[in-house]
């Protein structure tokens, strides 16, 4: 089977398209991000504004509150009585105070503090106040050292009869003041009317700080309070940014770097393509060269072995006792040589795929008994006892008969050739699919555990060839499976004991090419358990012999 190479380009085309998915993903995370935190400051800014807007709207209110007990002067115009004296002030937080009457006419006045309103402006407020809801406000230039002024005009009442108002002046300082004690920064705060400042606190910095206004909601002027914060996300921002960007850095360094990598790597993808090609033309001539050589050498061979029956036979004159024995060590070479070419030309259709399988029904005992007959010589010539465990009552299977019987007298020949003294034993039994488990083989002084079938869904016959040979290795039980793999190989001048390899790496190709397979089981000196699993047909499992 042709073995799967990594596709480089592919593997490259989806790599760039996920970290390209990757980069995009962040720098849109970062630009969302970015937004949300200016906007979370913007917010910030004009939540904060509003909220000066109503602290100024009640310290106006709490103020004109102080104007109210300020009627004493109106009193006895509205009581026809006089005055015992005049005990009228200034509420501490107004520099400048008036009362006038309900005509808007200055009947009591008192500066605090030096600077002055016009009267006319003080008058204006007061018929705002007269006529309107209290507080009015009204917003003057007062000249002297305090600057611009808030007017705050209240209506005075006794007894339910409004007798004029009052008028008191707040300068702007003294509620900006009022309005910067907060936790939120505040680097910039003004109060401005008409579109003039007339109260302005800190300094504004276009670049470095987020700005907001609202309006003061009291009837006169309109008030309105404007403030900066600084830009405490800035900070944050810039960490963001230089995150992502070293994020992506990285990102697109990893990208340049698996494209160096999988441009190495299809180049060494097509040196492998290009090597595996020369490998399987390599393996193919090989295959096809054993083939051809292994039938071409059967021909002579064919001659060479039907020579020497004919001389043993006869054919040419009796044989003398001394040209016997030559005879017969010819014959025997002739014929193990047969083997080794007929082993060859095997592994090369196996290889080449030309081996074909006739399956055809079997009954298994009668098989088994047949093929030991024919094995009972040699193992009658190594002093060895044969057991035979084949039961009548087991299914009929359809197999390949002459595969069956080539794996059957490799398995039996290596257990001969590996077993100096004891017994070897040929058993069977069904397994798999609720039958009957493979459960041990006992043989000699050792109980062997037979491996698990190749498919524990399946019904399977396992046919085992136990020993109590020499044994095999854990780490060798892989490899003699492989081709011209040997263990404890005799010497090469030993050829009946060293063998080619072949045997069990043919007997396992073909049992899997008849739908089985082939394991084993052993340990050093113990001997081994051989078990080649045949697939049955559970359709006709009941049909015994």
């Amino acid at each position: 089977m042709r073995p799967s190479l990594p596709k480089a380009s592919t593997r490259l085309g989806l790599f760039a398209v996920l970290l390209s998915v990757i980069v995009l993903s962040l720098f849109g995370s970062l630009i969302a991000a970015d937004r949300a935190i200016t906007a979370t400051g913007a917010e910030a800014v004009k939540l904060d504004a509003r909220g000066a807007a109503l602290v100024a709207e009640r310290e106006l209110r709490l103020h004109a509150e102080a104007l109210t007990p300020m009627f004493g002067p109106l009193l006895p115009a509205a009581t026809a009585q006089p005055t015992a004296g005049d005990t009228t002030t200034i509420p501490r937080s107004f520099s400048s105070a008036w009362v006038l009457d309900s005509a808007a006419r200055v009947v009591w006045t008192r500066n605090r503090n030096g600077g002055a309103v016009d009267t006319a402006t003080v008058a204006s407020a007061a018929r705002g106040a007269l006529h309107g809801q209290a507080p009015f406000v009204r917003v003057a230039a007062a000249y002297g050292r305090r600057g611009d002024a808030i007017l705050i005009a209240v209506p005075l009442s006794h007894r339910g009869q409004r007798l004029g108002a009052a008028v008191g002046v707040l300068p702007g300082s003294r509620l900006l003041a009022g309005l910067r004690d907060s936790t939120l920064p505040r680097p910039w705060i003004a109060l401005s009317s008409g579109g003039r400042t007339f109260a302005l606190a800190g300094r504004r910095d276009s670049s470095g700080q987020i700005s907001a206004a609202a309006t003061v909601h009291v009837p006169g002027d309109p008030i309105a309070v404007e403030l900066a914060h600084a830009q405490t996300g800035r900070p944050l921002r810039i960490t963001l940014w230089l995150l992502g960007v070293l994020a992506m850095a990285a990102l697109l360094a990893g990208l340049a770097r698996e494209r160096v990598h999988a441009a190495s790597l299809a180049g060494r993808t097509a040196e492998l393509e290009r090597l595996y090609q020369e490998v399987a033309r390599s393996n193919r001539m090989k295959s096809e060269f054993l083939a051809n050589v292994s039938h071409e050498l059967r021909t002579p061979l064919n001659a060479v072995v039907g020579f020497v029956e004919m001389l043993r036979e006869g054919v040419y004159g009796d044989l003398s006792p001394r040209q016997a024995l030559p005879v017969d060590r010819i014959a025997a070479s002739a014929t193990h040589l047969r083997q080794l070419v007929d082993r060859l030309l095997d592994i090369a259709k196996i290889a080449a795929g030309r081996l074909e399988v006739h399956a055809e029904p079997l009954v298994l005992r009668p098989f088994v008994l047949n093929v030991a007959s024919e094995m009972e010589s040699l193992i009658s010539e190594r002093g060895l006892a044969l057991s035979i465990g084949v039961g009548p009552t087991l299914p009929r299977i359809r197999t390949d008969q002459t595969h069956l019987r080539q794996i059957l007298i490799n398995l039996i020949g290596n257990a001969v050739k590996y077993t100096p003294s004891g017994s070897i034993s040929v058993r069977a039994r069904v397994v798999g699919n609720g039958a009957v488990g493979a459960g041990d083989i006992e043989q000699g002084v050792a109980t062997y555990a037979v491996t698990p079938p190749p498919d524990p869904k399946k019904s399977w016959i396992a046919l085992q060839v136990a020993d109590t040979g020499v044994g095999i290795a854990s780490i060798d039980q892989e490899r003699i499976f492989d081709e011209f793999e040997q263990v404890n190989a005799g010497a090469r001048t030993d050829s009946a004991r060293r063998g080619t390899g072949l045997g069990l790496a043919i007997s396992r190709r073909l049992a899997r090419l008849i739908g089985g397979d082939l394991t084993v089981m052993s340990e050093l000196g113990r001997g081994s358990v051989f078990t080649v699993w045949l697939p049955l047909d559970e359709r006709k499992a009941d049909d015994r012999a």
